[in-house]
């Protein structure tokens, strides 16, 4: 059973404090305690051999009240509801009002992420969403509220840099962002947003090569980070690849064909009835591991 990891539980200091302790005005359509957005970035992280990736995360919200307005928490898995996006047109609201002195709140560092491996990982499209269940011992972060510019007393953007980043040992597939704003009187509303987490993969010594008979062959390898952390890259067997044609630059790009990797991660075909023009290799990626297209190359007649 997979092991869900609580990457980031967090409450927001203000820029202002004089406004958060201000008297909550009258509920109104204007004020009405409502999640607009939420934005993650990167919208697709993807973990490489070596070193993290780190969010950013906005919450554009109306209606909060006080230095705990709006939290989020990240974790692995499935959202538990329909997405916020799936159910809203997005609205993107600029944010200029410049951030100063952003509050930090320490806490407990986590352990090591625990490495999990799963049949999906080996190249399924459809990830299976890992267990919900949380850590206690959550990472330390830094938040800050931005007034987004728009009327006083509508909607504000909340920012969110968590410290603790998102590395290969990390599950990959699905993650949730659960954002819940807090208005006066105990009100909450609570909304949710996902992302894929993705490791690296690489087309590697693609080459293209014209052959007697009027045919092209195509070669080279496809790899991928390792799952178990020992080595960089691995091997990336029994994958399917796309091969993309086109007559000149002028042209768009044809699937004319597909082959898959071998146990090595090798792969070799041959194209008949196409002998010049433009040739590349993409590997389409899937929920676990990213896209990657090789670099253009030209057989000349």
């Amino acid at each position: 059973m997979t092991r869900s990891l609580l990457l980031v539980s967090l409450a927001a200091g203000s820029l202002s404090a004089g406004s958060l302790m201000a008297p909550a005005p009258a509920t109104s359509a204007a004020t009405e305690l409502a999640i607009r957005s939420i934005t993650v970035r990167p919208a697709q992280p993807v973990a490489g051999p070596k070193g993290s990736v780190r969010l950013v995360i906005d919450v554009i919200a109306r209606g909060t009240r006080g230095k705990r307005g709006v939290s989020v928490k990240v974790e692995p898995g499935a959202p538990p509801a329909p997405t916020l996006s799936s159910k809203t047109t997005p609205v993107t609201t600029p944010v200029t009002t410049p951030v100063k002195n952003p509050v930090k709140n320490p806490v407990k560092n986590p352990p090591a992420p625990t490495q999990t491996h799963t049949p999906e990982e080996e190249g399924a499209p459809d990830p299976r969403p890992a267990s919900r269940e949380a850590t206690s011992d959550l990472p330390p972060m830094m938040a800050w509220r931005m007034a987004a510019p728009e009327p006083a007393g509508t909607w504000e953007t909340w920012r969110f840099l968590p410290d603790k980043k998102l590395n290969r040992y990390y599950p990959t597939g699905t993650w949730t962002i659960s954002a819940t704003a807090k208005g006066p009187g105990g009100a909450t509303v609570t909304e949710y947003e996902s992302f894929q987490l993705r490791r690296d993969a690489k087309l590697a010594s693609v080459r293209v090569d014209g052959t007697q008979g009027g045919k092209v062959r195509l070669r080279g390898s496809l790899t991928r980070v390792d799952p178990r952390g020992l080595t960089d890259y691995g091997p990336f067997a029994k994958q399917r690849l796309e091969i993309l044609w086109r007559a000149d630059e002028s042209s768009a790009w044809e699937r004319i064909g597909e082959v898959r990797t071998d146990a090595s991660g090798s792969f070799a075909t041959t194209v008949e009835g196409r002998t010049g023009g433009f040739w590349r290799v993409r590997y389409p990626g899937t929920g676990h591991y990213a896209s990657d297209v090789s670099k253009i190359r030209q057989i000349t007649q």
